[in-house]
């Protein structure tokens, strides 16, 4: 299969370098242009290449509006920009008018082949999923502290332990730290990136902003400062959440206690709802206010779950009391594990990877097992090995 490559080049002598250097790259179609981003549009255009890279010898805000303008009129040609600056302020900036990816200078026949790359890459993600739709999992806090974040992020790694594609979405726009539970790697993007190019949204942009964890797991973190947090709308994230379920098994919101426009629509869009407490007098009181509103947001009772946090035997309040209050309410039990539970926070590293023999972790796992059945093939027991018969 030819790739169709196009790239625009600042000077002659770049372009005849790559061109030499690329005499001998199989399965590209390479066309070269001496130009800027103002030619940028006309060639999307007019030659429909598979990715666009564009030489960038420095930031330029004018440019940058150029291609903004460029990908909104031709947007299904990934733009990848070829520059010396590779800073995550670039990036971000870039990423905003349309530019998929940033590739260091020099170019070189390995720039060629990373663009190529990176075309295959994008197509098998945009195809992947593409007989159904993945589930999407609300985990709201009764109160503040109840571990729903934990949870979130936890259960996401659990699950990614079963080979499944999941992505949590920090939706506690001012100031969530999702991603500090599971990685220590920094974000290149964030949800208000992806809301303010909610009207271009694709698999490729999803996959070049999302946050990678060790154990696979994708995060759409929340931004560092609460700045432009109105890009959000409930139609900005209802796009986000639409693309995520197409690309992923399943889409964990992790939600703040604000119950405001953009909530109620990530809860209309989610398949079933996490509320999380720990048990005391003032959250078994709020999660019946909850329960009602949620009654009276026309929520059937199946779509609901109320999980216990930190549950231990003993403590002030049984759980009894809990299910008088909650009626019919589906119910899941996470133990107290205090010491292993706190140092996979402050270490940012997963509690299955962690303390994978912790209760706490047994009960991710028979979380995850509930969502995501695993069938296991019994084991032979010793007679039946001996004779060839299963088990």
């Amino acid at each position: 299969m030819t790739t169709r490559v196009t790239f625009i080049c600042s000077t002659k002598a770049i372009r005849d370098d790559l061109l030499t250097q690329a005499l001998d790259m199989s399965g590209v179609e390479l066309s070269t242009h001496i130009g800027s981003a103002r030619a940028l549009l006309t060639i999307l255009l007019k030659e429909r290449p598979d990715v666009v890279l564009l030489d960038f010898p420095h930031a330029d805000e004018q440019a940058l509006e150029q291609i903004e303008a460029a990908t909104l009129q031709a947007s299904g040609t990934p733009v990848v920009l070829v520059s010396p600056d590779t800073s995550l302020k670039l990036l971000k900036r870039a990423m905003r008018a349309g530019v998929r990816d940033i590739l260091p200078t020099p170019i070189t026949a390995g720039t060629l082949q990373r663009a190529v790359d990176y075309v295959k890459e994008s197509k098998s993600i945009s195809t992947r999923f593409s007989g159904g739709g993945g589930t999407v999992l609300a985990f709201m806090p009764v109160k503040g502290g109840s571990g729903a974040t934990f949870l979130a992020t936890n259960l996401a790694e659990t699950l990614a332990v079963q080979n499944k594609r999941v992505l949590v979405v920090d939706l506690n726009l001012y100031f969530g730290d999702a991603a500090l539970y599971v990685t220590d790697r920094i974000a290149t993007a964030h949800v208000v990136d992806m809301a303010l190019q909610s009207h271009r949204l694709d698999a490729t942009l999803l996959a070049a902003s999302v946050l990678r964890t060790q154990g696979n797991v994708h995060i759409l973190p929340a931004p560092d400062l609460p700045n432009q947090i109105d890009a959000v709308t409930p139609d900005a994230l209802e796009a986000i959440v639409s693309l995520a379920r197409m690309e992923y098994d399943f889409v964990l919101l992790d939600m703040s206690r604000t119950l405001d426009r953009l909530a109620v629509k990530a809860l209309d869009l989610s398949d079933r709802i996490y509320m999380t407490l720990q048990l005391s007098l003032p959250t078994i009181q709020a999660v019946k206010r909850l329960t009602a509103v949620f009654s009276g947001l026309g929520y059937p009772s199946s779509k609901l779950s109320v999980v216990v946090n930190r549950f231990y035997k003993g403590g002030a309040f049984r759980q009894e009391e809990l299910d008088r209050a909650t009626n019919m309410l589906a119910k899941r039990i996470v133990p107290n594990s205090y010491v292993a539970v706190t140092e996979s926070i402050n270490q940012g590293i997963p509690m299955i990877q962690l303390a994978p023999r912790d209760p706490v972790t047994r009960a991710l796992q028979e979380w995850a097992q509930e969502l995501a059945p695993v069938s296991v093939k019994p084991a032979k027991n010793w007679f039946s090995a001996l004779r060839g018969n299963p088990a």
